[in-house]
């Protein structure tokens, strides 16, 4: 997948294609961002940690990943990451929509399993560690679908399918917990702060207001940065310009397009601030960005 593809905070249309709605992503940490930035997705993404570790937060809970450690993003789940403190990290998101397993079809695995699942109708764990009881058998399904993908041998549209309904087999059985119970936060603040993701998405690259920010959600300005710093961990400010900052990266690493263009396609026309906000994420000026990952 290419880094462009996971900067949308809202992804919209399926992973993969219509024939194969299935993609596996590789991060690697720092060499490109050292942060995601809150985002959604209709998918379901289970991510291998094949090195290192991070902090990634789901649900505005934080959870510090390591080494081996597998996480499972339900469908619509709001999360980002971070490197944790120097440490550089390699892992694997696996990353599908829920209709490969369905097919639109309303038979008994639909109804009783897939459905109530994607409707929060089962507790599942964030994180599954090696100290898990499950974990081998788990992890041994999740590299079962990395290793099938990426082979791409004959039939594997099949062997892919069953892999994936073989780790789906496991979590039911011993992993997740049948509960028709309110989960989470309020749906009033997702739907809330996928609404505010929505909008940054579509004008990162105008110049965006804290008002218009606050109208879409019909909040006053002072309580909507409020309501943002604490759900968020952070300014509506320094989101904004973590997001502009990875686009920028991934056009630096992936283009020719001078410096003062990038900035200005990401809604920055001042360069010198441009250099500033860069330079305090990246630890480098664009220029030296550009040079120092094109030549590792």
């Amino acid at each position: 997948m290419q880094h462009d593809e996971l900067m949308s905070l809202k992804e919209t249309g399926q992973k993969g294609d219509f024939l194969l709605p299935y993609v596996i992503s590789k991060t690697v940490m720092p060499d490109y961002y050292t942060t995601f930035p809150m985002h959604w997705h209709d998918e379901m993404e289970i991510v291998y940690v094949e090195e290192g570790e991070f902090i990634e937060c789901v649900d505005f809970e934080e959870y510090h990943v390591k080494k081996g450690d597998i996480v499972l993003i339900n469908p619509s789940v709001l999360h980002s990451f971070r490197q944790y403190e120097n440490s550089r990290t390699v892992f694997r998101s696996v990353i599908f929509n829920m209709n490969l397993l369905t097919g639109n079809s309303t038979d008994a695995c639909s109804i009783k399993y897939f459905v109530p699942f994607v409707e929060n109708g089962y507790i599942s764990p964030v994180v599954i560690t090696t100290e898990d009881p499950h974990y081998e058998e788990v992890c041994s399904r999740v590299k079962n679908m990395i290793s099938v993908y990426h082979e791409k041998s004959e039939c594997f549209e099949i062997r892919l399918k069953a892999e994936v309904y073989g780790l789906f087999y496991v979590l039911f059985k011993d992993v997740f917990i049948n509960d028709s119970g309110e989960m989470g936060i309020k749906d009033v603040t997702t739907k809330n702060i996928k609404a505010i993701i929505d909008y940054i998405n579509e004008n990162y690259m105008n110049n965006i207001t804290i008002d218009e920010l606050a109208e879409t959600v019909n909040l006053s300005k002072h309580y909507f940065m409020r309501f943002f710093k604490k759900y968020m961990g952070m300014t509506c400010i320094e989101y904004i310009n973590d997001y502009r900052l990875n686009i920028a990266s991934n056009l630096l690493l992936t283009t020719r397009v001078q410096i003062t263009e990038v900035a200005a396609s990401i809604g920055i026309t001042n360069l010198s601030y441009f250099n500033r906000i860069f330079k305090k994420k990246f630890h480098m000026t664009p220029k030296e960005y550009r040079y120092s990952i094109s030549n590792r």
